[in-house]
């Protein structure tokens, strides 16, 4: 089967490792995959057909979607598979004149989703961002997955004080300001791994707070996977999240995980380890019923964890996305 994929960020969070991964997997798969896409993300691919093109520019440009709408109908593929809203708004006026079954997958909510609702089908990352759609007949739920971590370790001792991780660009759709305040009273260490614009207003936030010796701001990492086996436990505040990647990475790696209700997550942690979003009693009182019952909470996490090794790794991924293509040639 010969896919082509689309994508026009230009950034380097979930959206691009994504399409990046499912490029690079699509092709071990044995299928021929071609990917437009910014030059910048060339040499993060390999056996894959690239065509660079930077689509970050504005989406009104009329010599860019003339550019784009012959490129894609020269590569003749059997699939078009288009990621995120920008390339969705992009794409979508041409389906008629390109004629190819057409996938586009929505990544996260969205005020306007017209757009994709003119593809033949649509590909969500999680049963909630489904949920947008009022025709289901088109939509299919496909989990984020990501690699099995290859570093096997032994299951951590918990001592007295538990050290829990929190991962993301420090922007407000993660809701770091909510978790550092309702870190207050919280007999634990907090590790935040991620960089962004409000990294000094949130490092004033720990300050005032009088946080210093419990919260740490790390900035980027490279061996975010190495601290979280040395942790005991993964922490989302997010306010509003696709996926999010962090899940499957813990409990591919045996973390427990208490989170806002964002993304993906109620599709796979019982609601006793959620609670709603933007709500900072709610984040307190669920991070201080589950730390002072720790042992009780990585006993819950054994079936979980079993669950993710079904759903949440990257063969998963890629299984149930060959699944929607076949679905559209087969007609």
């Amino acid at each position: 089967m010969h896919i082509c994929l689309v994508m026009a960020g230009d950034e380097d969070g979930g959206l691009e490792k994504h399409v990046v991964e499912l490029a690079n997997g699509l092709v071990k798969y044995g299928h021929k995959v071609t990917l437009i896409a910014h030059e910048k993300y060339q040499s993060r691919v390999d056996g894959v057909d690239f065509k660079a093109l930077d689509l970050s520019k504005g989406r009104r440009n009329l010599i860019l979607l003339w550019q784009l709408y012959h490129l894609v109908k020269s590569i003749r593929a059997d699939v078009l598979h288009v990621h995120a809203n920008k390339a969705v708004t992009m794409i979508a006026p041409f389906l008629t004149w390109l004629k190819i079954p057409s996938v586009a997958t929505l990544h996260n909510f969205k005020r306007n989703i017209t757009a994709f609702e003119k593809f033949d089908r649509v590909i969500a990352v999680s049963q909630s961002v489904a949920n947008q759609f009022s025709n289901q007949q088109k939509v299919r739920v496909v989990l984020n997955g990501v690699s099995v971590p290859k570093n096997e370790v032994s299951e951590k001792k918990i001592n007295s004080n538990i050290q829990a991780l929190a991962i993301g660009r420090l922007v407000p759709a993660k809701g770091f300001d909510l978790l550092i305040e309702a870190w207050q009273g919280i007999s634990a260490n907090l590790i935040i791994i991620g960089d962004g614009p409000d990294r000094e207003s949130l490092q004033q936030q720990i300050d005032l707070l009088g946080l210093q010796q419990n919260i740490q701001l790390l900035g980027h990492r490279s061996d975010v996977n190495e601290l979280l086996y040395k942790s005991d436990i993964l922490v989302i505040s997010s306010r509003n999240e696709g996926g999010p990647y962090t899940l499957s990475e813990a409990l591919l790696s045996n973390r427990p995980v208490i989170s806002t209700n964002v993304g993906m997550v109620s599709d796979i942690l019982p609601f006793e380890f959620i609670c709603p979003i933007q709500d900072v009693l709610a984040l307190h009182n669920l991070i201080e019923k589950h730390f002072s019952n720790f042992k009780d909470l990585e006993q819950s996490f054994k079936p979980i964890y079993e669950l993710a090794k079904q759903n949440l790794t990257i063969d998963a991924m890629l299984e149930h996305t060959v699944q929607v293509y076949q679905e559209l040639i087969r007609g």
